[in-house]
């Protein structure tokens, strides 16, 4: 809503005159004003600046690190890894986020496909003779997407900078499939249990037992277990849609048991421990337990135990819409890959029951 406001001023003349000073006022977006000597000039500017297109939302000129510090502080984005969100505060923390524009974001992008890949050893990470996959790289352009996401969401923003293709992903190649041997995951969930981290096991089993994503599992809240139905509901997922998953009974005993001794101020399952208001960083502890298990070949990441599940889910017979339930996925032709890798089961069958090869079927 606009008003004029109108003052008696002294110049330095020592001769007295009228000042007109024309506010616009509106919930939701930053006050603006100006000031005139004549009150028709003031009526002109105001006529001109009450609509919404010449006003700037209330937060608009938030700068990129302040609203990352909102957008850690109330989890917004479970996938987002803290790396990512230090590289885009590293190139745009003091700019304004309405003045980031998508080439800013595509100059920031071609740096960071000249990054060296790194491997973790013993003594900390260590430079490969490899860039940064491009499957890396769309890591770091959805985190950013997200950060600007939730920009939108809260009108620091109006248009999202990397929407309608203006950035475009990387293309990547068909991706790493390494499945857990039964063996294996024994071996895991072994080690698991003399971690230093007390919740080791509890979180290996909740990843191998649901199928769900790292991040899903990271940011899992008290609020959303539900001991009695069995399940636990992320009202929020990487593809926007809440789902539920499925709690085994060693897993909602081990959730049951962890809620007795859960800190106080601190709604998160897997919380941090020198920060209980915070989620658990797992990478150390992950990579520790991998390590005692003999996994650590580089193939083993924990995206392993979600193609563990879907793996195994698919070669106990069930169907893909079946799958899909369970693990999230939008479209079945996501899930188009894990198929291959009952193969062998189909083999086995046509060999037993279609091969007409009599020593091979049961009396």
């Amino acid at each position: 809503m606009g008003s004029i406001v109108e003052t008696r001023k002294t110049g330095r003349d020592g001769k007295e005159y009228t000042q007109f000073r024309a506010h616009v006022r509106r919930q939701g977006f930053a006050p603006k004003s100006k000031v005139f000597r004549a009150k028709r000039d003031a009526q002109d500017w105001l006529r001109n600046n009450e609509s919404d297109a010449t006003l700037k939302k209330a937060g608009q000129g938030k700068r990129l690190d302040e609203l990352l510090d909102d957008f850690v502080a109330l989890g917004e984005c479970g996938y987002a890894r803290l790396s990512h969100l230090d590289f885009w505060r590293e190139q745009f923390g003091a700019s304004r986020v309405a003045e980031i524009s998508h080439g800013d974001i595509a100059g920031a992008i071609l740096k960071l496909r000249q990054r060296t890949a790194m491997r973790s050893s013993p003594g900390g990470n260590l430079p490969t003779e490899r860039k940064l996959a491009n499957s890396t790289v769309n890591r770091y352009t959805s985190t950013l997407s997200a950060v600007f996401s939730f920009a939108q969401a809260h009108g620091v923003i109006d248009t999202h900078p990397m929407k309608g293709g203006k950035v475009r992903k990387l293309k990547e190649g068909p991706g790493r499939l390494r499945i857990l041997t039964d063996q294996e995951e024994a071996r895991l969930l072994e080690v698991a249990k003399e971690s230093e981290w007390p919740m080791m096991w509890l979180y290996l089993r909740m990843l191998l037992t649901t199928g769900a994503r790292r991040s899903e599992v990271n940011y899992l809240r008290w609020r959303d277990v539900n001991l009695a139905e069995s399940i636990a509901i992320l009202p929020t997922t990487k593809n926007g849609h809440a789902r539920a998953l499925p709690l085994v009974s060693d897993v909602k005993a081990a959730l049951a048991a962890a809620a007795k001794v859960k800190p106080l101020h601190s709604d998160f399952v897997f919380y941090d421990p020198a920060r209980p208001a915070r989620a658990k960083p797992v990478e150390t502890a992950w990579k520790a337990c991998r390590k005692a298990a003999g996994l650590d070949d580089g193939e083993v990441v924990l995206h392993t135990t979600r193609h563990s599940a879907i793996t195994k889910l698919v070669k106990g017979g069930a169907n893909l819409a079946q799958v899909a339930v369970v693990s999230g996925h939008r479209t079945l032709a996501m899930l188009k890959r894990y198929e291959h890798l009952a193969a062998q089961d189909a083999v086995d069958l046509a060999e037993r029951l279609l091969s007409g090869n009599k020593s091979n079927t049961s009396a």
